[in-house]
């Protein structure tokens, strides 16, 4: 029996032959070959399509029966009519861009139950607000299973126009589980730099736990250090020097895998997220008149919650809170225990200093006094915007607030 015509080709592409036989400048024979079907359906077909066209109606391949799991509350209604009228006429960057999932989220929290994205793209499509696009070629998963939580977390950000009010791009540092898929951490940063995911890791670890490993990518904030001089600006080899990243995560007995070069798609898991927050945070902040970062950082984080607890994963079947606590119960969890250490020491960004001899140093323009270190070799750990603090033999010696 052969597939369904409608389960084969985009309705647009059929709509498209329909329209052709129709002004005859594709003959009977031809549509029947290209639609793989008689002479008979044909017929039947260009008919509905015309009764479509005539009455400005939708045009569906097949009769889709009135049903309950279609029908809406009065209060649902209206919601929507207010909902799809500023997607329609009132958005900016996202008008006329109908993502059915996010309206179903949005709608499961202000009503407390779940929707299903076709109810509401049934219910666009009825009123005339949304006509039907092909169909999107899935793409392909990547899989690399691991064996429960906290065997290794992927790590990443994203470049994108997250808050559309602001100029340019901005950033969402992430973290994600490999095995349950739930975020561990999410932040949304103006630029992207090595500070910025030490505090998306520490924040990480101080609330799950320390994993066996993180995988990262090529990036230069994961393998490169730059320089900065008077006359010359250069970048040292590849791990030539300590990494910020590498060289926290190392002294909490965190591994750190790369991807190979040139093969971004082996983070697929992260990957995928990041496409799913891009196609709800940026709208949402443009909905609710989101105009600064710390206004936006909620609703990413709402979104992340609502992922980690209502999103069913394409590929395991279950949400990813779920999955995560099922195993952690079973007794798969890899997480291992945070051990009592300074964690501003770890997390901070780390720059050597030799203290002259009067017991002083300098550092970025400002002299500081450290007389018990004169002569030393000592660490400066800086935490922007707020203190600088100097380690010496791996212990703290110095606390100088910015």
């Amino acid at each position: 029996m052969s597939i369904q015509l409608h389960k084969r080709l985009p309705r647009e592409f059929i709509e498209g032959i329909l329209e052709a036989f129709n002004d005859h400048r594709i003959g009977e024979d031809r549509a029947c070959e290209i639609l793989g079907i008689g002479r008979a359906q044909l017929y039947k077909l260009r008919q509905r399509w015309l009764r479509c066209v005539i009455g400005h109606h939708p045009f569906t391949l097949y009769a889709r029966k009135e049903s309950a799991f279609h029908r809406l509350s009065g209060d649902v209604e209206r919601w929507l009519h207010e909902e799809l009228v500023y997607i329609q006429r009132k958005a900016k960057v996202f008008r006329g861009r109908f993502n059915f999932a996010v309206l179903a989220e949005e709608a499961e929290k202000v009503f407390g139950h779940p929707f299903h994205r076709e109810t509401l793209r049934y219910f666009a499509l009825r009123h005339g607000y949304y006509h039907a696009r092909p169909e999107e070629k899935k793409k392909v998963f990547v899989r690399f299973e691991t064996p429960g939580p906290g065997f290794l977390f992927q790590h990443d950000s994203s470049k994108h126009r997250w808050v559309p009010a602001l100029e340019g791009f901005q950033y969402v540092i992430a973290t994600k589980d490999d095995y349950s898929r739930l975020f561990v951490g999410a932040q949304l940063v103006e630029k992207e730099g090595s500070f910025a995911h030490l505090e998306t890791a520490r924040r990480t670890i101080e609330q799950y736990g320390r994993p066996q490993a993180y995988y990262v990518d090529q990036n230069k904030v994961f393998r490169f250090v730059e320089h900065h001089g008077v006359h010359v600006r250069y970048t040292l080899g590849l791990d030539e020097g300590e990494v910020q990243f590498k060289r926290a995560l190392r002294s909490l007995d965190i591994g750190l895998i790369y991807t190979e070069e040139g093969s971004p798609e082996s983070k697929g898991k992260i990957e995928k997220s990041f496409d799913y927050l891009q196609r709800r945070v940026p709208y949402l902040c443009e909905r609710y008149r989101i105009r600064t970062l710390q206004d936006a950082q909620p609703i990413l984080q709402e979104e992340v919650q609502f992922y980690n607890e209502k999103h069913i994963h394409e590929e395991t079947g279950e949400r990813p809170i779920e999955r995560w606590k099922a195993a952690i119960q079973a007794g798969k969890s890899y997480l291992r225990p945070l051990f009592k250490t300074d964690l501003d020491l770890i997390f901070s960004l780390h720059y050597e200093r030799r203290v002259k001899k009067d017991g002083t140093f300098s550092f970025r323009g400002k002299e500081y006094k450290l007389r018990q270190c004169a002569g030393a070799l000592v660490t400066l750990c800086l935490i922007p915007h707020q203190k600088l603090l100097v380690a010496w033999n791996r212990q703290k010696v110095g606390n100088f607030p910015l």
